[in-house]
């Protein structure tokens, strides 16, 4: 089920890495997604064309879904820990480092040992950019329509009822709020769509 508790403003900042992190988790963090789709469902249908807005930043791409129980701030601040115990945390130091080896570096996590690529940003105050590793722990590889697809049809059956796995219904999500094709096969064989829903319509990326 999408959570429908609301979020202090305490809890709020768990959903932003830390400064020098740079972490885009409409791309790469499960429950930031449905932390969004549950505002979504709670703000009302306005909210839905906002929220396809927002995805644009998503892109076009394959990308490497968290969907693991560390929130962005937990994420960031072990990368930052890693880096710190290996003297790497400084522009000064991380910048050789990370040049030294084609321009990225993996790191895990020894919370819950997802693994994350190190990136050097571009922005002077989040020159730390970060994203999980492919084919890693608690990471899914998915396409951007697939996962746009998804946040819209929980939200809008959030919203109005209907089943998120029923194929004419997402179609028209699809059409309506992200001006993409239609789909011709169910959902379980179609890119993997069904399976982007299923996780995130959960808390435990089952």
């Amino acid at each position: 089920m999408i959570p429908s508790d609301l979020h202090s403003p305490a809890e709020q900042s768990q959903w932003e890495a830390p400064r020098p992190v740079l972490l885009n988790t409409w791309k790469h963090h499960a429950a930031a997604l449905r932390m969004r789709i549950g505002e979504a469902v709670r703000t009302g249908p306005s909210s839905l064309d906002a929220l396809a807005r927002n995805l644009i930043v998503i892109g076009t791409e394959l990308m490497d879904l968290y969907h693991g129980d560390l929130s962005p701030r937990a994420i960031g601040d072990n990368v930052l820990e890693v880096l710190r115990a290996d003297n790497r945390l400084s522009l000064a130091a991380f910048r050789p480092w990370i040049e030294a080896n084609r321009r990225y570096r993996v790191v895990a996590l020894p919370a819950d040992s997802s693994q994350w690529v190190l990136r050097l940003g571009d922005e002077s105050d989040c020159w730390l950019h970060i994203h999980p590793a492919r084919w890693a722990p608690l990471t899914s590889r998915v396409k951007a329509n697939v996962l746009k697809t998804a946040v819209m049809a929980l939200a809008f059956t959030g919203l109005h009822g209907g089943d998120p796995m029923d194929v004419a219904l997402v179609n028209r999500i699809r059409q309506t709020y992200l001006e993409l094709a239609p789909l011709g096969r169910g959902l379980a064989g179609d890119q993997g769509i069904g399976q982007t829903i299923k996780l995130l319509a959960t808390t435990d990326g089952s």
